[in-house]
């Protein structure tokens, strides 16, 4: 078995949790105003007005690859003549966001027929206008990313989200409907561009070097077919949903996923800025990577299982604190998305390992068994409705967390049992907190804002508690982690 080195360990815990607190602190904020946002605009707006502004944003999410073609990964994995390689990059970038916008303008009505619902078209077109405007920023974004500046890149994060949620919510109290969700596309990519142009302090010299061009093409060419399978596996239950059932319930479905997704699938995305940079430059030691990766599956299961299982919990007495009477159909496909998503987090893990050891291909390879089985799964599972889909989403996340497993112990040369060791400590912690939580909501049926936090309160303090006798050497770690990066700071 696989020896753990608590010195590697502790100082990937500290790089990670110090650059990880910058940029939870940017998706805390973010993420923040986007929920608040979205509770309010959830008042606002009904869900068929949701379900069509879903339906451009799933089409739009395929350009969006094309726009970026990788070259954000293919520079933060670079280790030389990065002068170049951001040169090509930034390019490439505004040639395909220029191609990405026109392909989105001539594909709109195909879009509209495809969905069955003529209105798509001019809202489409409309939100196509990030594509250029998001590839103008993407280098110097990436740039800040690179240099590990978490700190700098919460400034374009924090204020092209609050400009988002203020432009929709200012459209849809005048009225504005589903364009008040376009406009605030819009806004905050312009934002966004324009902060991190004057942040970055980067800007082209437009010296190339034929090598560096190529390989960031190469490499952000298999990122591109990955991304493009990854979507098509993310994005089949809202395509089914909106398809087959329609634009209400796609509204319905998108918000019963979009807030678990806000929660929890926020802690991979923050985890992941961080670690890929820090995999990246120990890429050739087998060792160090193996024993960053149990480290990593430990840390990601501590966050997203309690906060999976907690909000599934919770649910209930969240949409009646926080949304409308027209929103309580989202209770139970909310409930078990947020079970899907703690169960996806670890097979989110090897994902980053694999693009930060060169191996981007992987990810083609493994879509070649994920897709026709999301597939298969969703279209079976929607005989039974957005419920039914939701309830498919966690067959589904149980299958690629061991399909995932298996590939990366391959890899990196472990056994499956010491994955499962890492994730110990994190499922009896969630177990213990499940059953109390549970107990105090069957025995005390706490109601409202107040019965919410009073049970969420709960449910951390038996994880925590719990975590302590579980794991205390985790619970050590974590803690001087902080308290280093805390000195640090």
């Amino acid at each position: 078995m696989t020896e753990y080195s608590p010195t590697l360990e502790e100082n990937f815990a500290k790089e990670t949790i110090r650059g990880s607190f910058w940029n939870y602190i940017s998706f805390v904020s973010g993420k923040l105003l986007n929920f608040v946002s979205t509770l309010i605009l959830a008042r606002l707006l009904v869900p068929q007005q949701f379900g069509l502004v879903a339906y451009c944003t799933i089409a739009i999410q395929y350009l969006d690859i094309i726009n970026t073609s990788g070259m954000d990964s293919a520079l933060i994995s670079r280790k030389d003549k990065i002068e170049e390689a951001a040169n090509s990059a930034f390019a490439a970038n505004v040639i395909l966001g220029i191609v990405s916008f026109i392909a989105a303008w001539l594909a709109a009505p195909s879009i509209a027929y495809f969905f069955k619902t003529d209105e798509i078209t001019p809202l489409f077109r409309l939100l196509a206008v990030v594509l250029p405007i998001s590839s103008f920023g993407l280098v110097p974004y990436t740039m800040l990313l690179r240099g590990l500046r978490f700190q700098t890149k919460l400034i374009p994060d924090l204020f092209s989200s609050l400009a988002k949620g203020l432009v929709a919510i200012g459209l849809a109290l005048f009225g504005f409907g589903p364009w008040s969700l376009i406009w605030g596309q819009i806004v905050g990519a312009t934002i966004s561009t324009i902060l991190s142009w004057i942040l970055a302090k980067w800007h082209p010299t437009w010296r190339f070097d034929s090598a560096s061009t190529r390989g960031v093409l190469v490499y952000g060419g298999h990122i591109t077919l990955g991304e493009f399978a990854g979507q098509l596996r993310n994005n089949v239950d809202y395509i089914i949903v909106g398809r087959i059932l329609g634009a209400a319930s796609l509204g319905i479905y998108t918000l019963s996923y979009r807030i678990p997704e806000l929660i929890i699938r926020s802690v991979n995305l923050v985890v992941e800025k961080v670690a890929f940079p820090l995999l990246s430059q120990i890429q050739s030691d087998s060792e160090s990577l193996r024993s960053i990766y149990f480290g990593y599956v430990r840390y990601i299961a501590m966050f997203t299982f309690p906060m999976g299982f907690g909000l599934a919990l919770i649910t209930p007495l969240f949409v009646e604190s926080f949304l409308s009477e027209k929103w309580t159909q989202v209770v139970t496909p909310m409930a078990l998305v947020s079970i899907a998503l703690a169960i996806s987090s670890v097979g989110f893990v090897p994902g980053v390992l694999y693009k930060a050891i060169n191996r981007p291909e992987i990810l083609n390879w493994l879509s070649l068994i994920k897709i026709p089985a999301i597939i298969l799964i969703v279209w079976y599972f929607s005989r039974w409705g957005i419920v039914g889909v939701a309830a498919g989403q966690i067959l589904f996340a149980c299958i690629t967390m061991s399909l995932d497993g298996y590939m990366v112990s391959r890899i990196i040369e472990f056994k499956i049992i010491e994955m499962w060791h890492a994730l110990v400590p994190a499922i009896i912690c969630t177990i213990s907190m499940v059953f109390v939580v549970g107990a105090v909501e069957f025995f005390l049926s706490p109601s409202g804002i107040i019965g919410l936090f009073f049970v969420a309160l709960i449910g951390a303090v038996v994880f925590i508690f719990t975590l302590s006798f579980v794991d205390r050497n985790l619970t050590n770690l974590a803690y001087k982690a902080l308290k280093k990066m805390s000195v640090r700071q």
